[in-house]
């Protein structure tokens, strides 16, 4: 009996033993340069270093063996071996989930990670097995910087630390009308806003151009000492409109404004609020005039014009002549009478124009009634004045032939009408009508 009592005592001392007695384990890393350090209980201070690669630890009772395993390039494991618990000798830690620490300049840039703002100057992105993660570096005013790490054994290895600086500049470019087009030094790079890169040390040319306007050129520059620095946002507006004007005859003169601009074809810019006045002209063909005007509350602008002219039929049914508009002195042969040359003169006179208006031979004094014609281009009216003329010991006479011009196409003109009457739209021509081209030479032919 008394051996039955000291078999349980005996199983209860060997128990006793064995708690008593610390574990010892074996801890490996899957990376042979992986640290071991333990830790204090309160905090994640390091305590001690024990060791790389594969340690032998003996669980301390008075402490929580809290063990930080960790690798550059890894998200570090924190291991707690519970001193009241039976643990396996050999312990295996794996360290599978990459670390980058990422540091970015300016140090107000802001850090996002797969879309999410995580903070800004440095921060530490964790990237599992298998598993990727975008990292993006933005500022108003800069260009922004993208990196995409991977923890995939068939791609490149993310850095232990990485360093995004933004040095090249970004204008947010905003564009009226919203279908402008933005080009960057001659490239097109869309429609409407746009983001515009200007690369540290450089300069780029940005055009916002739409068919019909004026089109936008500035030139941003990202270099040390070269002000103004660009822009962190720019709206520009096209407001000035523009016509492309082509002419049939291509050799016809463009006038703006009253100014001489070209032949043929021509860009015309019309500010915003205004109008131009074109003009279009070329002998032999009626002028043309017309307003463009780039107001609200007027018809717009088209963005070209071709301008067809029409033949003008009173320049084609009349000549060119200096003798137009000038007085011109004829003295009279002194075989002559007074009375002779005045009849002859007469004579020829009322060949070429039906009604004489006033005679009087005592004075030498004659006019005819205005012949008119009507074209498409003008109301042509010609009249022949004769008036003594030359010195005291010789008969002469002057003779005018008036030849005035009224276009009918004058922006000016209010009347709808033109009569022969309304000498405030006529206008001295240098031209006669062919019908009256011999009158002043059968005068000086007869009696000089």
């Amino acid at each position: 009996m008394k051996q039955l009592y000291l078999l349980p005592l005996l199983l209860l001392g060997l128990f006793v033993f064995s708690n008593s007695q610390a574990q010892k384990l074996t801890i490996t890393a899957n990376h042979s340069d992986a640290k071991f350090i333990l830790l204090n209980d309160y905090d994640d201070s390091e305590k001690q270093e024990l060791g790389t690669g594969t340690i032998e630890y003996k669980l301390e009772k008075n402490l929580k063996n809290r063990i930080k395993i960790s690798k550059p390039g890894y998200q570090p494991v924190i291991k707690e071996y519970d001193k009241d618990l039976k643990w396996d000798k050999d312990q295996n830690v794996v360290l599978d989930v990459r670390r980058v620490d990422v540091t970015a300049e300016p140090f107000d840039a802001e850090i996002f990670v797969d879309g999410r703002r995580i903070g800004t100057k440095a921060i530490f992105v964790t990237i599992p097995k298998d598993r990727s993660a975008t990292i993006e570096v933005r500022k108003p005013g800069f260009a922004p910087l993208t990196r995409t790490y991977y923890n995939s054994p068939d791609r490149e290895t993310p850095p232990i630390r990485d360093y995004f600086e933004l040095k090249d500049r970004q204008v947010r470019v905003e564009v009226q009308p919203a279908d402008g087009s933005v080009t960057v030094n001659g490239n097109l790079v869309g429609k409407g806003n746009q983001d515009v890169n200007v690369p540290n040390g450089d300069c780029v040319t940005v055009t916002v151009s739409k068919d019909g306007f004026v089109e936008y050129e500035r030139v941003y520059c990202n270099k040390p000492g070269i002000d103004p620095e660009p822009p962190t946002r720019e709206t520009v507006a096209l407001e000035e409109r523009l016509v492309r004007i082509n002419t049939v005859p291509s050799d016809a003169a463009i006038e703006i404004q009253g100014q001489r601009m070209g032949l043929g074809a021509y860009d015309v810019k019309i500010p915003k609020g205004q109008c131009v006045r074109v003009t279009v002209s070329k002998d032999g063909f009626v002028k043309y005039y017309k307003d463009y005007c780039n107001q609200a509350n007027r018809n717009e602008p088209p963005i070209q014009e071709t301008i067809e002219m029409a033949r003008d039929q009173a320049y084609d049914n009349s000549v060119s002549s200096d003798l137009a508009n000038v007085r011109i002195t004829v003295p009279v042969d002194s075989a002559y009478s007074a009375e002779e040359a005045w009849r002859i003169l007469s004579s020829i006179v009322t060949r070429y124009f039906d009604i004489l208006e006033t005679v009087d031979f005592n004075t030498g004094y004659l006019t005819t009634s205005w012949q008119v014609e009507n074209f498409n281009s003008a109301v042509i009216r010609t009249r022949v004045i004769v008036s003594s003329g030359g010195n005291s010991d010789q008969l002469a006479y002057a003779v005018k032939l008036v030849s005035q011009a009224a276009e009918l196409n004058d922006p000016n003109r209010t009347k709808e009408v033109i009569t022969v009457k309304d000498d405030e739209y006529f206008r001295d021509w240098s031209r006669i009508m062919i019908k009256y081209q011999g009158l002043i030479e059968e005068i000086q032919a007869r009696i000089q």
